[in-house]
């Protein structure tokens, strides 16, 4: 394990940039699109037009994603997991430039473009999550999935922190809302170049039989090939899992905000809480389960574990009650997500690991590309809708489970 470790750091780290590449713009779009002097948007713009904006913007690197990964997935496939890993980092580098340039330049275009680049970009998660499989077996395979999936969660601490904090010149005279990005670029940067003298390739040959799929196969081949594999209820599952995690997470700075007045920093902190708590349940509560559980019967606690949580978040008016049931939340969708990748890695066979997790990527950016899109218009047109959708999104996902349960 030890020797595999080394050679996925490299990949842990690019993860680790990817997402915090998604969270890091949270704090910084609370501030660019919610004051004047940015210039982003009109100034006499209404409180329902900054709301949807920014739900908009938060959801088009999703989208963008969405569109990406199982294309990027198929390309490692064919051509290897190292040459599109650095493709993947050149767009992510793109990614945070472009909207320094757009906030400098009080250029909504540019600052959306770049979401949208690094969007496409951030798609190479699944890449990582291929190199494991092609390394691992087993609850060997789990252990590493829960590693990715802890690179993907730590931005959910750093990530608003930096946005928060790096953008206040209180702190520090020369920062800005741009200070996040420049940072973030450095460190983007770094990444590439320790891929490319360091990551060794880790697909043993490449499959030149594997044909590249155009967006158009890509959908119109989802359902054969998930029932070819019988992933289609893992596929389902994921989805809901997943559309009531962000829609929980994507809606929650707009409620507190604007039901008890909230301020940025305070909602990095709330954030930072819940990036904490799933840290935690990857590095010390996933191994220990795996240990001494099946990998479906940790999957069936967790979904139930979620449910209650997000019931007791959408039940309750006050903001002390989301710091008390979040930490279900936070903690078992991790452990539900990590199991999920690994009973559908564990249904595909080695030549199509690059596609199928390219595909749960998919699955998971379209939850949280949906859920960007509402969660603005949502929350404007009843402050608790959010909250009740997401758990309503988790009933759906305990139901098709139990449907599931004899055949996992």
């Amino acid at each position: 394990m030890n020797t595999n470790l080394r050679r996925l750091l490299p990949l842990l780290l690019l993860i680790f940039i990817d997402s915090f590449s998604y969270f890091v713009v949270i704090p910084v779009l609370l501030q660019v699109f919610y004051h004047h002097q940015y210039g982003l948007l009109p100034s006499d713009a209404s409180q329902t037009v900054r709301n949807t904006v920014t739900g908009f913007t938060i959801a088009l690197s999703t989208f963008a994603s969405l569109i990406a990964a199982p294309l990027i997935g198929n390309f490692s496939d064919k051509y290897g997991r190292k040459k599109v890993l650095l493709l993947c980092l050149s767009g992510v580098i793109l990614g945070f430039l472009l909207p320094i340039i757009g906030i400098l330049q009080k250029n909504i275009f540019l600052f959306l473009l770049g979401r949208f680049i690094g969007g496409v970009g951030s798609a190479s998660q699944p890449i990582a999550q291929a190199a494991v499989a092609d390394l691992c077996e087993g609850k060997e395979k789990a252990f590493f999935l829960s590693l990715i999936a802890l690179m993907m969660t730590l931005p959910i601490i750093l990530g608003p922190l930096a946005g928060g904090y790096l953008s206040d010149s209180s702190l520090i005279s020369w920062f800005s809302v741009t200070t996040p990005y420049w940072f973030a670029l450095l460190i983007s940067l770094l990444i590439f170049i320790l891929i490319s003298l360091f990551f060794k390739e880790t697909l043993a040959e490449h499959h030149s039989h594997v044909p590249i799929l155009s967006i158009k196969e890509v959908i119109l081949s989802a359902s054969s090939i998930a029932k070819k594999y019988h992933i289609g209820y893992l596929l389902l599952i994921l989805f809901f899992l997943e559309f009531g995690w962000s829609q929980y997470y994507q809606s929650i700075p707009m409620y507190l905000i604007q039901q008890f007045h909230y301020s940025a920093q305070h909602v990095s902190l709330f954030y930072t809480y819940m990036g904490i708590l799933m840290s935690l349940s990857l590095m010390i509560l996933y191994p220990i389960l795996i240990r001494s559980l099946e990998v479906k019967r940790i999957l069936v606690y967790s979904i139930i574990l979620v449910l209650i949580g997000l019931v007791g978040c959408a039940l309750f008016y006050t903001a002390t009650i989301q710091w008390i049931f979040i930490p279900l939340v936070a903690i078992f969708t991790g452990t539900a997500y990590v199991s999920l990748l690994t009973l559908i890695s564990n249904q595909v066979p080695t030549s199509n690991q690059g596609w199928a997790m390219g595909f749960s990527s998919t699955v998971l950016f379209l939850a949280w590309m949906i859920t960007g899109f509402m969660s603005g218009g949502l929350i404007s047109l009843y402050a608790k809708l959010p909250l009740y959708l997401s758990a309503v999104a988790l009933v759906v996902a305990c139901i098709v489970l139990f449907r599931l349960k004899k055949k996992i």
